[in-house]
């Protein structure tokens, strides 16, 4: 099963749009795919702390902890 597949992400606490999990050297974040804002990164060295960092970042997101910069629709 993939890490996308294991880790349930809330609609934006911000505008209410779409959520996505995105990997970026070795670190997760979630983003909206509306307006832009964003979860802080974790990172990962191995795969045993893939899963970790990815659920770390989710679980911040659908806290409603976010970053907005002003960009986006």
């Amino acid at each position: 099963m993939e890490i996308y597949e294991m880790i349930e992400l809330e609609d934006c606490p911000r505008c209410l749009g779409p959520s996505i999990l995105e990997e970026e050297n070795s670190g997760y974040y979630v983003m909206c795919m509306d307006c832009g804002c964003q979860s802080a990164t974790f990172g990962f060295k191995d795969d045993a702390g893939r899963l970790e960092a990815a659920k770390r970042t989710a679980e911040l997101w659908n806290a409603g902890k976010v970053i907005f910069n002003g960009f986006g629709d």
